[in-house]
């Protein structure tokens, strides 16, 4: 909840006069560089009644009890209004609040962070005035992480940031972080914001290497199918399976923790399967040696027998 922009100075006078005097609007709100006109009210029935106004603003041509301030630069300026009715002066003064919109607001870049690593998340917002109207939201996703105000006295703007220690979780993993800033000038002034670009959140966890049959032994031109298994991966891994220096196709499993490749060689020898697997930046892998053997004949008292032949050996 906002305090509201701070109102005119009350009516000044004497206690004992016999007339009011108050001008509308009651708290003046202006852009920066831009105009404001404000009307005099009084309950002084004397037609010859005078009125004049003190300021150091620009202003336009006057009116019997308007005056109109023309190009407001100044910060929480002061107009005062004397009003003559008969033999009474009534003064009163009120209090020009001048507003400037907030910039859109900048995130420090977020690195990828692994589960329960911690990172200071920092906002920056310049150019909004007055401060003490100006709250800072930073969000992720639908959750807010941390609202501020600002107690500030200071009219001008200033750049002001929010910050926040973000400790990781899974959850926050593919929300966007962004960074609002509201300057809240009702009742008496518009309601304005804006916000940062949204910066994607990306959280990671893999304690453990992907799982893989380290030995496999085939025959020449045999086709098997053997199975990377990850687990432990968060977010959903992508795998990449060699055979040698071969690239295999891969088919991942419906919950993507477990690939599949089929793997085969047309000749003889020992050969190094290779799953390679990523989670957010984190890479991991597994090694297994797929052995491929042929078969080969000999002829013992007439009958055929066989045996394979592993690695060059005969047996």
């Amino acid at each position: 909840t906002h305090p509201p922009p701070t109102p005119c100075f009350p009516l000044a006078g004497h206690l004992e006069a016999s007339f009011q005097l108050w001008v509308e609007p009651a708290v003046p709100v202006v852009a920066h560089g831009g105009s404001v006109r404000l009307r005099l009210n009084t309950t002084c029935q004397d037609l010859a009644g005078k009125v004049s106004w003190e300021t150091t603003l620009e202003t336009g041509p006057q009116g019997e009890k308007v005056l109109e301030l023309l190009n407001v630069t100044s910060w929480g300026t002061e107009v005062q209004v004397n009003y003559d009715c008969g033999k009474e002066t009534e003064t009163a003064w009120v209090r020009v609040i001048t507003y400037s919109a907030p910039k859109r607001p900048q995130l420090k870049p977020l690195a990828a962070l692994a589960v329960g690593e911690e990172q200071e998340v920092v906002c920056r917002v310049a150019g909004a005035a007055p401060i003490r109207n100006l709250s800072v939201v930073l969000s992720c996703g639908t959750q807010v992480l941390r609202s501020q105000t600002f107690n500030s006295t200071n009219q001008k703007p200033e750049e002001v940031q929010v910050k926040h220690l973000l400790k990781a979780e899974r959850w926050h993993n593919g929300h966007n972080l962004s960074c609002q800033a509201l300057l809240d000038l009702a009742p008496h002034g518009p309601t304005l914001n804006a916000t940062s670009e949204p910066q994607l959140v990306t959280v990671y966890d893999f304690p453990e290497d992907p799982k893989l049959d380290p030995d496999l032994q085939l025959e020449v031109d045999e086709v098997a199918k053997v199975t990377c298994s990850a687990p432990s991966a968060f977010p959903v891994p992508t795998f990449q399976m060699t055979l040698g220096n071969r690239s295999l196709s891969v088919s991942v499993s419906p919950d993507g923790h477990n690939a599949t490749a089929e793997v085969s060689h047309k000749e003889q020898g020992h050969y190094q399967l290779l799953c390679e697997v990523a989670a957010g930046p984190r890479q991991r892998q597994a090694k297994g040696t797929v052995h491929v053997y042929s078969e080969w004949w000999w002829h013992k008292g007439g009958g055929a027998t066989w045996c394979p032949q592993r690695g060059g050996s005969h047996h």
